[in-house]
């Protein structure tokens, strides 16, 4: 696959009216940007090896977690953390699953492994809350990726 702009468009699944997750913020690593319409967030890229993430929440005081969303290699990636026992925000999350400013991928929290599995899809149950989330490509090939979160 060539260099090209990557599109990424995200649907938000969820039931539960009584717990309900908001996206509370959005990042982008480098060279992208979020776009929202008719409930559908669009995550457009300029180009492989970037990716960006949707932080949830809930009225709960440990209800939240973050997907990130990339492509990486030329495939896209997904990964999902549960957020419930810290109070780390997106800004502060995105950076980990990339190296240091000195090139170095071997620092406590490093995420770069999960760029290179790159899943087209991943699950996982929250500690605190017990919601289980997952994330899947239904596109998962090309450059106008689709994919589903849900939460349940």
């Amino acid at each position: 696959m060539s260099e090209g702009t990557y599109t990424i468009k995200v649907r938000v699944i969820q039931s539960d009216v009584f717990n309900w997750f908001s996206i509370v913020e959005k990042t982008v690593f480098a060279d992208g940007y979020w776009t929202e319409c008719d409930g559908e967030h669009k995550l457009t890229m300029t180009r492989s090896g970037t990716s960006g993430i949707l932080h949830f929440r809930n009225k709960e005081p440990n209800g939240s977690f973050q997907v990130a969303l990339g492509v990486h290699n030329f495939k896209r990636w997904c990964d999902i953390v549960d957020n419930s026992e810290k109070a780390e925000t997106a800004v502060m999350v995105h950076p980990t699953y990339y190296p240091d400013k000195d090139g170095n991928h071997d620092y406590p929290g490093n995420r770069w492994d999960v760029l290179w599995k790159q899943r087209d899809n991943f699950q996982m149950t929250l500690d605190s809350s017990g919601f289980t989330v997952t994330v899947d490509y239904y596109v998962k090939d090309g450059f106008d990726l689709c994919a589903t979160i849900t939460i349940i």
